[in-house]
């Protein structure tokens, strides 16, 4: 029985990898007609700030996805015996400190201490494939620099014992699982620390150009504690001299493959307030260079710090991946919509998967839509305006803004600051209304305080004075201090036209500091002052 299932999970394993290898051959031509084109746009001088971000985003993953395509196709060839090493005598010292030397840019700038360490002695050299040895010290180091976070390290060594090279590239990244450990040699594997930020064949071309070589490879990793590749070759001569090894890959592939595309963004505090939470800093840029014309955006790397970010930014919508590192988009959009000082946001979920299981997930984790990868950036400028329209809508609701007719037509839907049960039948959380109907509790238990303020009210519920701010401008439309004159005046009105009390009672008893206060306040609110009412009601 074992053996059967081992056997058919061979066949559909090279299934698999027959189907990529056609598609790859495929998208060859393809994409070789998309490079050149773009390749000389991204040079060009004519391009608007904007036009030249997203060319070069272009550009970068036209260069990835050719490097993915040779993988795919080297791979096949190591599976059916055709991938041959061309050995030459090379000084495998010299070699990797050029290869080294494309990283510190990139080191640099993510502030990630990058080191070499180099045995003391004769140089180290021996028959090796070069470009081989170059692509697997460049998607070990290139793991290390994408799983590494800013500020971190990693380090390179490499020694000779009992004519074997031993190469190290261990970092201080987010780890591997023990479940995971001994499965991310295996061809389209993705463990969590991969996933899904690769392709899944990356370490298994690595695995299978080292076994070319008779050498092995393997790991040593834990959760938040980095990893350490280390690579064991036999060293064998055949010639006395070394030959000049040839840089294939250069410091500006490095940059392509590892760093963000970088533009300056603008900020205008009349624009709504985006966050986007995606891994991929391409689709950052992307989202990022289509939107901030309407938008001021901020951004997220994972789940987690999403969260976090939309805690402490408040912003006006969220658009958010589903798969993610550390945090996934289905929990970072249930644990939003269950905070309090979220859960009004609305969030767009952006996924590379059509499953209707997994659109019902999102859906049941609070989600208020879905776009397919790929998008359309007019589809997405659409979806997103439509997101922010109806909560405008459901701000008008909340406040009691609308037209005559339309107030009619929905009052049963607008909460009556004075009745705090009542409730919204428009699609506003229950987390929305509980927040609402307690800021009016707090609010009524106290009015007639007049230092009762935005600061005291915030604090009694549980909420910094920016995240309470955010949270009422975005169910109501008004600032706090709006909110709570307004609310304050229409019990005075209700008061004057409804009791024989005195003016200068009414304001106090609604927290006004003086009655003339109180009068400036309604007569601007009113059109009147409260004397004038009770003179026209004959009160």
């Amino acid at each position: 029985m074992q053996k059967s299932l081992n056997e058919k999970l061979q066949e559909a394993t090279q299934s698999k990898l027959m189907f990529f290898t056609n598609v790859s051959h495929d998208l060859r031509t393809p994409l070789t007609l998309i490079s050149e084109p773009v390749s000389q746009l991204a040079d060009a001088k004519n391009l608007t700030p904007q036009q030249h971000t997203l060319i070069k985003i272009a550009d970068k993953n036209v260069k990835i996805l050719r490097r993915l395509i040779n993988q795919i196709l080297d791979f096949r060839k190591y599976e059916n015996g055709k991938l041959d090493l061309h050995l030459s005598e090379i000084d495998f010292g010299h070699a990797i400190n050029e290869w080294m030397e494309s990283f510190y840019a990139v080191a640099r700038k993510r502030d990630i201490r990058l080191s070499l360490d180099t045995p003391a002695g004769a140089p180290v050299t021996g028959a090796f494939d070069a470009e081989k040895i170059e692509r697997i010290f460049f998607n070990l180091i290139s793991n290390a620099f994408k799983y590494t976070p800013d500020n971190g390290s990693i380090h390179v060594s490499y020694s000779i014992e009992n004519e074997r090279l031993t190469l190290k590239v261990a970092d201080t990244g987010e780890g591997i699982s023990e479940r995971d450990l001994g499965n991310i040699f295996d061809r389209f594997y993705q463990a969590d620390r991969i996933h899904p930020r690769g392709s899944g064949i990356g370490l298994s071309l690595v695995k299978a150009f080292v076994e070319l070589h008779g050498g092995t490879i393997s790991v040593k990793s834990a959760l938040n504690e980095g990893s350490v590749f280390t690579v064991e070759l036999p060293i064998r001569h055949i010639s006395d001299t070394t030959v000049a090894t040839e840089q294939n890959i250069t410091p500006e592939d490095v940059t392509t493959e590892l760093s963000g595309i970088e533009a300056d963004l603008t900020f205008d505090a009349a624009k709504p307030l985006l966050l986007i939470i995606d891994d991929n800093k391409d689709i950052l840029r992307l989202v990022s260079e289509l939107l901030n014309t309407s938008y001021n955006i901020i951004t997220a790397t994972n789940g987690r710090d999403g969260i976090r970010m939309a805690t402490k930014y408040v912003p006006d919508l969220i658009i958010c991946d589903v798969m993610m590192p550390v945090m996934d988009g289905m929990e970072c959009c249930r644990r939003i919509k269950e905070e309090i000082s979220t859960s009004h946001i609305p969030i767009l979920m952006l996924t590379a998967c059509s499953m209707d299981e997994q659109r019902i997930q999102g859906y049941d984790n609070g989600a208020d839509g879905y776009l397919a990868k790929p998008f359309s950036g007019a589809v997405l400028a659409s979806r997103c305006a439509s997101l922010i329209s109806n909560r405008k809508r459901i701000k008008e609701i909340w406040s009691g803004d609308t037209t005559p007719a339309a107030a009619s037509a929905t009052k049963c839907m607008s909460p009556d600051p004075q009745n705090p049960a009542s409730k919204p039948t428009l699609p506003v959380s229950e987390i929305d209304n509980d927040f609402y109907r307690r800021f009016i509790e707090i609010l009524k238990a106290d009015m007639g305080n007049s230092d009762l303020n935005v600061d005291k009210i915030a604090s009694k519920m549980g909420l910094e004075r920016s995240q309470f701010y955010r949270k009422i401008k975005a169910l109501t439309n008004y600032s706090p201090v709006e909110l709570i004159r307004r609310i304050r005046l229409k019990h005075g009105h209700n008061l004057i036209v409804s009791t024989d009390k005195t003016i200068s009672e009414i304001a106090y008893e609604t927290g006004f500091s003086t009655p003339a206060y109180f009068t400036k306040c309604y007569r601007d609110a009113y059109g009147e002052t409260p004397t004038e009412v009770r003179n026209r009601l004959g009160k």
